[in-house]
């Protein structure tokens, strides 16, 4: 078994070593690289000169060893694991506001339609009550200046009025509390007019906007209720917005699916239109879908991640740069270790919230009666405190991520696809798991190069 503490891997010619706790990268030499690896087979400093005397000078191996010795003592090579703060222990931070259940495109591979079916009344929108409740859950929930709301759906564009509303009751509270929010929203463009776009210019909201790439592979599988495409209509739309904002406010967010696994081309095709903040996610859906990835399919995958890494440099060199969302790891002002250790905190820190305002862990939980945590009508909205516990234990036991290199950066894998596709909050998607390794060593080549 790999050592869970060290990583080392290498890639285009350049041997790396990632030292998991301290989340430090060195980049290293043939002898750096043989140093490090008697290190982990338990060699001590006097006898490692000895097994590297046949081929390196003796001078060269003592000063790599004091190099090595230097990251040692300034914890930054083989670091102590990090004394962290239960994550139950936490409070909310972040919610995803349901703000519409309906939504005006029928995508084949939307989680909502996937996993919730009748679980949710489709066209429920949520009320100025509900939004309001939400904004001062958010405000009365602990320390600590900043909150988040993430608009969400279905749609939130069929219900944007609701939108203006809790974004201006936020902002008339937030001084009050000591408290500032930041707003996100995901729309798929089609209701994206000057309008909407002025207002979110001046809140400075923060969008992600849905486009899977080439004009063929997104109306595939994103079109409206009649059975038509939705690419041109969203292109188009998509610039009302860019016109009014700069990066990184915005992302332009597309979906892999077994449709699309050479879906570097579709990377390229962003880019012919002028977009520049890129994210390309996997389809989470049932294992017997005819769109999902399959285990056989990693060798194309990950194929086209290197060609992603070659088409990052190349961009960059030509002075034409553009953000994949998976490449942009910040190890030194990235987020603290309690983030790190718990993704997006589902059910901890995160928690969305349904047009009728009942909580859940996240959205994909949305509707699932098992998994309900309360309603921010409620005069104490958070009403399951075990099932806290039970998604912070969860994260904490699985065995997988406990042995794995990437579990700081990948916060231990996502809640949703352990439940729906592991089988049980306690088990990985393994699936994911290999994929979200296969990006984080090519981010790392790209911090180091």
């Amino acid at each position: 078994m790999e050592n869970k503490d060290l990583h080392m891997f290498e890639y285009r010619g350049i041997k790396l070593v990632y030292d998991v706790h301290s989340g430090s990268l060195h980049r290293v030499d043939e002898l750096g690289w043989q140093i490090v690896q008697l290190l982990l087979d338990g060699k001590s400093n006097e006898e490692i000169p000895f097994y590297l005397a046949p081929q390196f000078p003796p001078a060269e191996v003592e000063e790599a060893l004091g190099q090595v010795k230097d990251l040692v003592e300034k914890r930054l090579l083989f670091a102590p694991s990090p004394a962290v703060r239960p994550a139950k222990d936490r409070e909310v931070r972040a919610l995803c506001l349901f703000v519409s259940h309906g939504c005006n495109l029928r995508c084949k591979y939307c989680f909502t339609q996937q996993q919730q079916g009748s679980r949710i009344t489709e066209r429920e929108t949520m009320k100025k009550e509900v939004g309001k409740k939400a904004v001062d859950f958010l405000l009365g929930s602990g320390e600590g200046p900043f909150r988040e709301i993430d608009f969400f759906g279905g749609e939130p564009l069929l219900n944007y009025s609701l939108v203006k509303e809790v974004v201006s009751y936020a902002r008339e509270n937030e001084s009050l509390w000591g408290k500032k929010f930041n707003f996100t929203l995901t729309t798929n463009a089609l209701l994206l007019n000057k309008q909407v776009a002025d207002h979110i210019s001046s809140e400075n909201i923060s969008v992600i906007l849905s486009l899977d790439g080439r004009p063929e592979v997104n109306d595939a599988l994103r079109t409206t209720a009649d059975g038509s495409g939705s690419y041109k209509t969203v292109v188009k739309n998509i610039h009302i917005l860019l016109d009014r904002r700069e990066p990184p406010h915005h992302y332009i967010r597309g979906t892999i699916t077994r449709n699309n696994l050479d879906f570097c081309n579709d990377i390229e095709h962003l880019l012919e239109q002028g977009f520049y903040n890129l994210s390309l996610e996997p389809a989470v859906l049932d294992r017997d879908s005819a769109l999902s990835l399959r285990e056989k399919d990693l060798p194309r995958l990950e194929e086209q991640y290197d060609l992603l890494v070659e088409l990052y440099l190349q961009r960059h060199k030509e002075g034409q740069p553009f953000s994949f969302y998976h490449f942009e790891l910040d190890l030194e002002k990235g987020p603290c270790i309690y983030k790190r250790l718990s993704g997006c905190g589902a059910g901890i820190d995160y928690m969305a919230v349904a047009a009728d305002g009942s909580l859940y862990p996240c959205h994909q939980f949305i509707g699932e009666h098992s998994f309900y945590m309360g309603n921010v009508l409620s005069g104490q909205p958070l009403q399951s405190s075990g099932l806290r516990n039970k998604l912070a234990i969860a994260a904490e036991d699985r065995d997988d991520c406990y042995f794995c290199w990437a579990r700081y950066l990948c916060g231990r894998g996502c809640a949703a696809a352990s439940y729906y596709l592991g089988g049980a909050l306690e088990e990985t998607y393994d699936l994911g798991c290999a994929l979200q390794k296969i990006r984080l060593e090519r981010a790392l080549y790209l911090q180091a190069v």
